[in-house]
């Protein structure tokens, strides 16, 4: 206590606690903005449809492109729809309906109360903005209702903003219904920091279920791709560390070479390592095992694990 009866040390404390409180004051707000399309009247049952926004159309080169849930829970498949490959393809294409159904519904993923899915963004990421679409070929399944969750470590997460929509479309019982809900952030700089994982818990809504069929996620990775160790490489060091750890669980996900972030050092991982080093990752691996006389049995895993993806490669 003696120290802060010191002026100049007391006028420091009492500076940067008003600036701490300050900063902490100072809060943007999550946005929603919601867009729906209607299709003209009219088509006949079958005949393909791609719904037009204003503010855009699905990306085919957003974070989750092309990715499957590490989790997920519920029925994504009814009515024969495509279920969770058609969340992250990049499409929001449908067709007019039946009004049955026999429709064709193989633009979405149907989803309702207790289903969730959960994604790895195969490194940490500052989200600047999600949006996810939606819909059916009637106006009978088009509301959205969830909570978006967001992880930094992949265990624990926080609700980002909970999205509840019904467009109340009558009178299109053959006429597709698609809806776009885009999340921003009105002041900070980024609508979460630092994210992992994400997560949408589905919640009650009318009938039952309804359709989603695409899920946009943009931001700035702040991990290069492979780079294990975090030195700013990506290089045979951090293939000794997955090597290490193969078929571990790390302490937390994204940790000791658990590059796609699921919380399992496997051959997923060593695939990720192997695209971002290049070509001659094999190669460099071999010349690397020429130096170990009595490889471990974890680098041993790694060495047939690599073979394997090569193997593979080729087939292609």
């Amino acid at each position: 206590m003696s120290q802060l009866r010191n002026p100049r040390r007391l006028s420091a404390l009492i500076a940067l606690l008003a600036a701490i409180g300050l900063t902490s004051s100072t809060h943007g707000a999550v946005i929603q903005s919601v867009e729906t399309d209607i299709a003209p009247a009219g088509g006949d049952p079958g005949v393909p449809y791609t719904p037009g926004f204003p503010s855009g159309v699905a990306s085919s080169t957003d974070v989750l492109e092309g990715k499957l849930p590490i989790a997920s829970s519920g029925n994504f498949t009814l009515e024969a729809s495509t279920g969770v490959a058609a969340l992250t393809n990049g499409l929001v294409d449908t067709f007019y309906g039946t009004g049955g159904a026999d429709s064709v519904h193989s633009a979405y993923a149907t989803a309702g109360d207790g289903n969730f899915v959960t994604y790895s963004l195969s490194g940490a990421y500052d989200i600047s903005s999600i949006v996810i679409y939606g819909g059916w070929n009637d106006g009978g399944r088009d509301a959205q209702h969830y909570d978006l969750q967001v992880s930094s470590d992949g265990v624990s997460f926080s609700t980002l903003t909970t999205v509840d929509i019904n467009p109340g479309v009558q009178g299109t019982d053959v006429t597709p219904v698609s809806n776009r809900v885009a999340i921003t952030e009105n002041a900070a700089a980024n609508l979460a920091s630092s994210i992992t994982t994400l997560r949408l818990n589905f919640l009650a809504v009318e009938n039952g279920y309804t359709g989603y069929s695409e899920i946009d996620v943009f931001g700035t990775r702040l991990t290069i791709a492979g780079d294990v160790n975090g030195d700013g490489l990506v290089n045979l060091n951090d293939f000794v560390i997955i090597s290490d750890n193969f078929l571990k669980t790390p302490s937390s996900p994204g940790l000791q070479g658990d590059l796609n972030f699921d919380n399992v050092v496997d051959q997923k991982d060593f695939r990720e390592w192997r695209i971002a080093f290049g070509e001659d990752a094999v190669a460099a691996i071999g010349d690397l095992s020429r130096f170990v006389p009595e490889p471990a049995t974890g680098s041993l895993l790694a060495l047939a694990v690599v073979a394997s993806l090569r193997r593979q490669r080729r087939r292609r």
